[in-house]
């Protein structure tokens, strides 16, 4: 027996080869036209191809013609005795010519009256050509794939299998029930779908075809089962299988193994996994699940659960049995520690961008492993002793600009908040000056929180050194004590302001070692905050009117694009975003207060809940304004021009204006609006006046119940009207860029990718601006790729995180008591879906979604967003059920989900289906 070194096939092959006629034997495939997918008409030339009689060879080599031909060679051969011999003399002369290959080995034993017979391998063998071929040999159906590796040495155990066609079990179920009884003794069984349409390279299919778990082992149970399968196939091929095996006994862990990332193919083992349940399809059927993510280029990951590493390694031994490296691996493990392989399959290649480089990937990964290092040592201009990362700590970049934004998005938000005004007007209004700090840093273009500035940043100016130093590092450690918190710090971690039910904050004080008089000088310094914010607001809420004046006013149109741009930018940064930033502190201070007043008994949850319903807000005039149009008495060009500004992305230039697409986002608000009645009126009763007045007096701060009301709606207010004051001008300065773009001959998605710094440099550079510019954006796509390649958890506190985490599951931050139960509706869909009546999930809460609030929807749910975010002020506003902030892992089971209920009141969301 013969074969080429770079050619593999089964057993049956060698079988076919010795049952074959006296004489030579050759291995063919007749399927060779489409024996992969994309084989090109040079492909077809440059294989060796074979004529045949029959199946006798009649000639054979790449010479032959492609339309002639009747198959391909497979690199197989069985030569009998007298041929070995014959060959032999053919080699050791050189007969063949220097440069012969095995079909001309072939012809000459055929010209020497050698009969050669072909036997068709039917496209079941594989040439190693490609990174892929072997794979595509190893993995076939379900059954398929997990018969092939059973007996090889991956460490783990895959077990024993019976499979059938549904022609076999429709020509003979006897048989096939005997078999199974024979090669099954077992108490209970899993009968498994294994469907031609599932586990492709091009399509999974997972999760569309039935599978029965707990099965008796008696026919009947067994016959309802396979026929109940089979029943679940979407086609009707006689080729189609199920698989039954022994159902896995004394689960302790099941999960996935994805060995890149699902969507991009970066270089990842993603492992999904539950180790609560004890059954093996709580990942499989969507339901609450547990995340790790490892970089394949780490040896011994630190934060890898102990439990996941004789996981990693068994999937490792499976990718080089199978040769390779993006796989979907579904696992169990039992009490014994011992591994169980459920299914092997390729993860589906369809839609998915451009190749990711692994090798780029690896730099970013290291280059962020230094960063993190290096910046997690004390600083010169900051207290404690390190710092962690987060992307919801504060200012919130993953709601407002996202995870992964592109770079002009990065850019602009550092420019207009979180490189200086952040710092600035938290020393205005009393606290800790840490400029020049930064707050935003981008680690592997993924922009976090730094929380040692955040924390420093809250500490009031008047306590010195030591004690503020004492308490950002307390603070530090019951963060990283319960890092869910991350995205709710200001009420849940940190004292911002003196709010009542402050004793309680004094006591962990006490406990973590501050002296009584350390602890009374702080609540003073807060004191003095929370009353200078109350004094402000009046002045802050009049130059707020000044200002929405002055922004109404736009650059001559004659001004170029970009000089227009920079105009506009250094308003919002010089007086737009310093305002906002002066009135959103008011209202964290004010929803403190709330919230201090209801943990005391002062006021119930849903009294608080009532009282915000009643507070309007920009959200409350869109939809009265909407219900003007409606009535016919506001202009709909008016309307458009009032709200046209605001866009879904804030700071995304790809995101389209309200005024760009109004049929869509502004029409159906009009078409939804009722005619408006009014807002209810609202009044704290009695007790709780007396309540209110009793606890404000004792911290100190005015007062009075109704002093209290003014404060709390002007602040709520102010915020929601200050972002939408503010991001009028923001808005022009994007759409100038875009004009700016346009002339240089870019789209936005080109000019995205470029720092609008690079792009104001263009005013002046005395380059080439359209070669300047494109060599810049090829720069920021490529850069942008790796950033979306790049996998890093929500928080990170040293350089182990980058390698290796485990997603950590937030608290939702559940707005309103109310329950819901309804079909649900993704947010990129949400545009053109009808999403009345359902629960919509988005991954972001920026304002610019308020065209959604008013379509009628049942709830809402959304990845990111803190517990005063924008959208949990519109939630409550309208008094719509919402979990706002879910996180990574939760809102990607819930996105799989067709129902579910969302209980605000037992602070609960489940899947119903």
């Amino acid at each position: 027996y013969i074969c080429y070194s770079d050619v593999v096939f089964r057993r049956s092959a060698v079988e076919q080869l010795a049952d074959a006629p006296a004489g030579a034997a050759i291995a063919v495939d007749r399927r060779w036209r489409a024996r992969y997918d994309g084989r090109s008409e040079a492909d077809l030339v440059r294989a060796e191809k074979a004529r045949l009689d029959g199946s006798r060879l009649v000639e054979i080599g790449a010479h032959v013609d492609v339309e002639t031909a009747d198959a391909e060679f497979a690199g197989i051969v069985r030569l009998p005795p007298s041929a070995v011999t014959a060959a032999s003399r053919a080699i050791v002369t050189s007969a063949l010519g220097p440069t012969a290959a095995l079909p001309a080995l072939i012809e000459h034993l055929r010209q020497a009256g050698v009969a050669v017979n072909a036997v068709d391998l039917d496209g079941d063998w594989a040439e190693l050509d490609a990174r892929q071929d072997l794979a595509r040999f190893v993995l076939g159906t379900k059954a398929e794939s997990l018969d092939r590796l059973r007996r090889m040495d991956h460490g783990a155990v895959i077990g024993a299998q019976v499979s059938c066609t549904r022609s076999d079990w429709q020509a003979d179920p006897a048989r096939i029930l005997a078999v199974i009884a024979d090669e099954l003794p077992v108490t209970r069984l899993i009968v498994r779908s294994s469907a031609l349409s599932e586990d492709g390279w091009h399509a999974s299919g997972a999760g569309q075809h039935e599978s029965i778990a707990d099965v008796a082992p008696d026919p009947a149970a067994i016959t309802a089962a396979i026929e109940s399968v089979f029943a679940s196939y979407r086609y009707d091929s006689a080729a189609d299988q199920v698989l039954i095996q022994e159902m896995v006994p004394d689960v302790v862990m099941s999960g996935v193994v994805m060995t890149r990332t699902h969507a991009l193919g970066a270089p990842y083992y993603v492992v999904n996994f539950d180790d609560a349940s004890g059954r093996t399809d709580v990942v499989t059927s969507g339901g609450a699940a547990r995340t790790v993510v490892c970089w394949r280029g780490t040896r011994e990951p630190k934060n890898l659960p102990p439990t996941i590493a004789p996981v990693l390694s068994a999937v490792q031994k499976v990718e080089q049995i199978v040769g390779h490296d993006s796989l979907d691996i579904e696992f169990a493990v039992t009490g014994g520690a011992e591994v169980h392989i459920l299914q092997v399959r390729p993860i589906a290649m369809t839609g998915r961008d451009a190749p990711m480089d692994d090798d780029r990937v690896g730099a970013a990964v290291r280059s962020a492993q230094r960063f993190v290092t290096d910046r997690t040592e004390p600083s010169p201009t900051l207290l404690g002793r390190r710092t962690r990362y987060s992307v919801m700590a504060d200012w919130n970049p993953a709601e407002i600009i996202g995870t992964t934004p592109r770079a002009l998005a990065t850019s602009l938000y550092r420019s207009v908040v979180t490189d200086d005004v952040w710092a600035r007007q938290r020393a205005e209004y009393g606290y800790r000056d840490v400029r020049p700090c930064p707050l935003l840093v981008e680690i592997a273009g993924h922009p976090y929180v730094d929380v040692r500035a955040c924390f420093n940043s809250f500490v009031p100016a008047s306590l010195d050194d030591g004690v503020a130093e004492r308490l950002v590092e307390y603070q530090l450690d019951r963060l990283a004590a319960s890092p869910a918190l991350h995205d709710k710090v200001e009420f849940a971690v940190l004292t911002t302001c003196l709010v009542p039910g402050f004793e309680r904050e004094s006591r962990r004080l006490t406990e973590a070692g501050f002296s009584p008089s350390e602890i009374i000088g702080f609540r003073d310094a807060l004191g003095r905050i929370t009353r200078d914010g109350f004094d402000r607001l009046d002045d802050d809420l009049a130059q707020l009117e000044v200002i929405r004046t002055k922004f109404l006013a736009s650059p001559s149109p004659s001004i170029a694009p970009l000089d227009a741009a920079a105009y506009q930018l250094e308003r919002v940064r010089r007086e737009g975003t310093p305002l906002f930033a002066h009135l959103a502190r008011a209202a964290f201070v004010a929803s403190s207060l709330l919230r201090g007043l209801t943990e005391v008994g002062v006021v119930t949850q849903a009294r608080v809940d009532e009282f915000l319903t009643t507070t309007e807000t920009v959200f409350g005039r869109l939809q009265a304004d909407a219900a003007r149009v409606r009535a016919g008495t506001l202009e709909w060009d008016d309307f458009v021009d009032e709200f046209g500004h605001l866009r879904p992305g804030t700071y995304d230039i790809t995101s389209p204006r309200y005024r760009d697409a109004a049929e869509e986002y502004l029409r159906p608000l009009v078409e939804h609006a009722e005619v408006s009645i009014g807002r209810p009126q609202f009044a704290w009763s009695a007790a709780e006046r007396a309540g209110i007045e009793s606890q404000l007096t004792d911290i100190g701060v005015p007062g009075d119940a109704d002093a209290l009301d003014r404060f709390v709606r002007g602040a709520v207010m102010g915020r929601e009207e200050g972002k939408f004051v503010f991001t009028r001008p923001l808005s022009d300065a994007i759409e100038d860029l875009a004009r700016f773009a346009a002339e240089a001959g870019m789209d936005r998605r080109e000019i995205a990718n470029v720092r609008i710094g690079d792009l104001l440099a263009a005013r002046d550079s005395m380059v080439d601006t359209a070669a300047f510019l494109r060599s810049r954006v090829e720069e920021g796509v490529e850069l942008h790729h790796v950033t979306r390649g790049v996998a890093l958890p929500g928080q990170i506190a040293d350089s182990a995180d980058v390698v290796c985490f485990e997603q950590v599951a937030a608290e939702p931050n559940f707005v309103t008591g109310l329950v819901v139960e309804a079909p649900t509706v993704g947010g990129d869909g949400a545009l053109d879906a009808d999403v009345t009546g359902r629960i919509v999930l988005i991954p972001s809460a920026d304002p610019g979604y308020d065209w959604l609030l008013a379509r009628g929807i049942a709830g809402l749910i959304t990845m990111f967003g803190g517990a005063n975010s924008h959208m949990a002020v519109r939630a409550a506003e309208c008094s719509l059920p919402a979990a706002i902030g879910v996180g990574e892992a939760r809102y990607e089971s819930l996105a799989r989900a067709a129902m579910i209920r969302l209980d605000c009141g037992a602070r609960t969301l489940s899947v119903v289906r």
